[in-house]
């Protein structure tokens, strides 16, 4: 039997290698078309029913139930195209064009389908095709998208499974389908047909069989068809004779007809909303369709309202006149210096065309100066440097003891405030329990939770509800310093947030990193320190440090090369930047790096260990001060361990990314550690007292309440919700309650270094105009939350920049709207002292339906401040793109 069995088989494949290639296809297409217009269909359908689960709560169920069906529409048409193809065509030229027109098509909406069904499993967000393009050249980009890669082989082979044993039936039942809508067509052809053909006869004279030749019967098919399922709407064409036709019985005629008049009609009348073209897209279309941008993207019409000092107002304005600037251009100074950018162009670019020549000193000139950030023009700034500082603070500055020789800016990456320390009863906390039987964390657990972060409690002076070691820190209970409870980051996209952290500013409103191609509208903290190094003599090196220069340096152990970085960092100020890149460098001063990579951006963050020391003691040597800007990395996923040694914090019971979350929290005690580290390196080197620890979360990480990976596309509030801290041995540990947001880290630090008189008098003088001119608060004053009836409006750049914008007063801490900037998304609003952890949010395409619902559940005071939030937000994001002198495409 294995012989004879093996036999045919070899004797088929003879036959397949004497068949002509033509033949090859014959056979190869008339088994396999069938399979790939299965596989089109599902690729089609699960993308869109993947789409609309996405957004299912954003439309009222009314809506949806009805014009739901007409989301289907576009994914319709291209399935009857993809059947027509896949017919039997008896001609094989033709046939050959369907099958390189389909085979393609299909394998692409598979793999599409494919990468979205994984995309949305690890992030919970869906994925925005048009931004896919910023990857293609980005080696970090790909190695993070390949992080999917088993989500993705799983959910193709259940598509090409699902496909296998439902190609027949599907395709056998829409060629049904198709016979009975092309019908009426048939008939109509083939008496067209006829006419023609009769009047063909007449004129033509009697043929001569000789005068042909025959026409080659290689380039027709075999006329039988394996389930009769060609749909004759070009039968009337040939000449020969058609296979029987199924006929179809008068109620499937009939059902099919009302079915697909009805949905016509539907998609008909239904209303020319954005929201719902956005629903209908087909996966062939989306990555096509333009992400519609107008003057400000958000349309408020719809809300009514007198917002007339909003109306032509800009806070641009002629740079403030300041004596003590250097005659020579300095860099994050250039709208002082008239026609600078016009001669200089952008920093990421060469110079093209003449050289300028000598350039005149500042307003100097027939050019005016570029138009700069004046916050006495913003109707939206309200300033507190009038105020004298917060109470605790005014003995201990007062004391002279408090000195600020060197500031090291530490951002954390992937930090939520609630693990800054990780506090009991907190929402962490009760994920944690929610793993544990019976909601109970066993003693060894707490023990090794206690523990956790340690260093972050000391640091905040958080109490975290642990107890503590009494003599831990020689009975110190905290470090001292300013932290905020209720801090936001003004990007939940890890390089836009150190651009508003560094330079004092609110990101671009535009995806991914493109603020180092346009006019970051402030001057960044190492550009400042370099413009106070100008008013400092060159011989001024003695003991007394306020006359050191500043040097800022970089410091990561992860990649600089994702989305460009390599190109911002220096746009930022720092030229000596030390990241992965420089560390494998063979010329490395510690190379090789000792630890292996833990995640696909880098190494562990300790492998900065001897640079820190580096840093101080050049700086001790050379008599300069420093100013370090540290991202770490280890927080990020995958959240890897060096050596892979974790511990095991979660349970047993099936929650919500349990395996992640022990991850994530086995990090966020390896950074405690390393802040450690940090503070014994400060004082191995005698320079602790006469430090500023500045720590500010890059962005939270929302994967304990929705399970999200990363912050994409992800609104939730877990990812806003950052650490701030300021943390020096010498002040009072002083809490900050209100809303502040990490725009106003660069204002403080200034303000921080004119109290203590931790500059010298002209450096000092300098550093006040410059602090005038920044649009957040300083944190060492009373914050005031609104002021005249204008509230203190704090504005998050959603990752990755120009999809979502998320806006909250200081005025009303509790409201939280996120408001789409383009068409595909919906309004977001929530109220976080009814709903802290945002298990409830209210969404709706529509910004009248989001009022209407909100009238009714909260009340007009609720719809008055989300009138007010839109508003004041759509002003905001023209004027956005005006500081950065972006010019997005306007809108179609």
């Amino acid at each position: 039997m294995l012989l004879s069995k093996l036999s045919s088989l070899v004797d088929q494949l003879v036959r397949v290698i004497r068949d002509s290639p033509a033949h090859t296809f014959d056979r190869w297409w008339n088994v396999s078309r069938k399979f790939f217009f299965t596989l089109a269909v599902v690729s089609l359908i699960w993308a869109k029913f993947l789409h609309i689960y996405a957004h299912l709560d954003s439309l009222p169920p009314s809506k949806l139930l009805l014009w739901g069906p007409t989301f289907l529409f576009q994914d319709v048409i291209f399935i009857l195209l993809v059947r027509l193809l896949t017919q039997t065509i008896r001609w094989r030229p033709g046939a050959i064009l369907a099958a390189i027109c389909t085979v393609p098509f299909s394998l692409l909406m598979s793999a599409m389908s494919s990468s979205a069904t994984s995309f949305y499993i690890v992030t919970g967000a869906e994925i925005h095709w048009r931004q896919v393009r910023t990857f293609r050249s980005d080696a970090a980009a790909v190695r993070t998208l390949l992080t999917g890669l088993t989500g993705f082989l799983i959910a193709e082979a259940i598509i090409i499974a699902a496909s296998w044993f439902l190609a027949a039936p599907i395709h056998r039942a829409t060629g049904g389908v198709l016979r009975i809508l092309g019908a009426p067509w048939r008939r109509l052809a083939q008496r067209i047909w006829s006419l023609r053909r009769r009047q063909w006869t007449r004129k033509a004279s009697p043929i001569d069989p000789e005068r042909y030749e025959h026409i080659a019967v290689d380039d027709y098919l075999d006329d039988k068809s394996d389930d009769g399922d060609s749909v004759f709407l070009l039968d009337p064409m040939m000449n020969h004779e058609t296979p029987v036709r199924h006929r179809e019985s008068l109620v499937k005629r009939v059902a099919v007809f009302i079915f697909f008049g009805a949905f016509v009609l539907l998609r008909c009348l239904r209303p020319p909303s954005p929201s719902y073209m956005f629903l209908s897209g087909a996966l062939p279309v989306v990555p096509f369709s333009p992400a519609h941008r107008g003057e400000s993207t958000i349309d408020v019409e719809v809300m009514p309202g007198d917002y007339r000092w909003l109306d032509d107002r800009s806070a641009l304005d002629e740079p403030p006149r300041w004596d003590w600037l250097p005659s020579d251009p300095i860099a994050g100074f250039e709208d002082w210096y008239p026609g600078f950018e016009q001669h200089h162009g952008p920093h990421h670019g060469p110079h093209h065309g003449p050289h300028p020549g000598p350039h005149p000193g500042p307003h100097h000139g027939g050019r005016p100066p570029p138009l700069h950030y004046n916050p006495a023009k913003d109707p939206l700034h309200i300033s507190n440097l009038q105020n004298p500082m917060l109470e605790p603070l005014k003995k201990a500055l007062a004391s002279g003891h408090v000195r600020i020789k060197h500031v090291i800016l530490l951002k954390l990456e992937s930090t939520r405030a609630d693990v800054f320390p990780l506090r009991k009863d907190s929402f962490m906390w009760n994920r944690i329990a929610d793993s544990h039987t019976n909601h109970t964390i066993p003693d060894a657990v707490q023990q090794k939770l206690a523990n956790l972060t340690r260093t972050a409690e000391y640091l905040t002076g958080f109490a975290s509800g642990f107890a503590r070691d009494p003599a831990a820190h020689n009975g110190r209970k905290a470090f001292g310093g300013i932290s905020a409870r209720n801090a936001f980051t003004t990007g939940t996209y890890t390089l836009k947030s150190l651009v508003g952290t560094v330079c004092g500013v609110t990101p671009l409103v535009a995806d991914f990193n493109r603020e180092y191609q346009h006019h970051i509208y402030q001057p960044c903290m190492p550009h400042v320190l370099n413009a106070l190094n100008r008013q400092i003599g060159a011989a001024d090196t003695t003991r007394d440090f306020t006359s050191w220069p500043w040097h800022s340096k970089w410091m990561q152990s992860v990649t600089q090369g994702y989305d460009k970085q390599d190109a911002l960092t220096p746009r930022l100020g720092f030229k000596d930047i030390l990241a992965k890149e420089q560390l494998e460098n063979p010329t490395a001063k510690h190379y090789p790096v000792k630890s292996e990579e833990i995640n696909y951006y880098g190494y562990p963050d300790t492998e900065l260990r001897e640079y820190f020391r580096d840093a101080i003691d050049d700086a001790e040597r050379e008599h300069k001060r420093l100013f370090i800007t540290h991202l770490t990395g280890t927080t990020h996923h995958p959240w890897g361990m060096p050596n892979h040694r974790y511990q095991q914090f979660m349970g047993q019971e099936n929650i919500q990314a349990r395996d992640d979350l022990n991850k994530y929290l086995n990090t966020v005690g390896f950074i405690d550690n390393w802040l450690a580290e940090i503070m014994d390196i400060l004082q191995e080197k005698g320079v602790a007292d006469e430090t500023l620890l500045v720590m500010a979360g890059d962005h939270g990480l929302s994967l304990p309440n929705n399970g999200g990976l990363t912050p994409y596309d992800n609104p939730h509030i877990g990812n806003f919700q950052v650490p701030i801290v300021f943390a020096h041995p010498k002040l009072p540990p002083v809490e900050i309650t209100s809303p502040v947001i990490s725009d106003q880290i660069v204002p403080t630090i200034l303000d921080l270094l004119i109290e203590t008189s931790s500059l010298e008098k002209k450096a000092t003088r300098a550093a006040k105009d410059m602090l005038s001119i920044y649009e957040g608060q300083s944190m060492i004053r009373p914050l005031i939350p609104e002021k005249n009836g204008k509230q203190d409006w704090q504005f998050t750049v959603m990752n990755t920049g120009g999809s979502w914008l998320s806006v909250r007063s200081a005025a009303k801490p509790g409201y939280r709207l996120v408001i789409p900037l383009i068409d595909d998304l919906a309004w977001r609003f929530t109220d976080l002292e009814k709903d802290p952890n945002e298990l409830h949010p209210i969404k709706n395409f529509d910004l009248t339906d989001l009022a209407a619902k909100l009238e009714t559940q909260y009340g007009p005071e609720v719809t008055d401040w989300v009138r007010d939030a839109a508003h004041v937000a759509s002003w905001w994001v023209g004027e956005n793109w005006r500081r950065y002198r972006y010019h997005p495409k306007p809108k179609q």
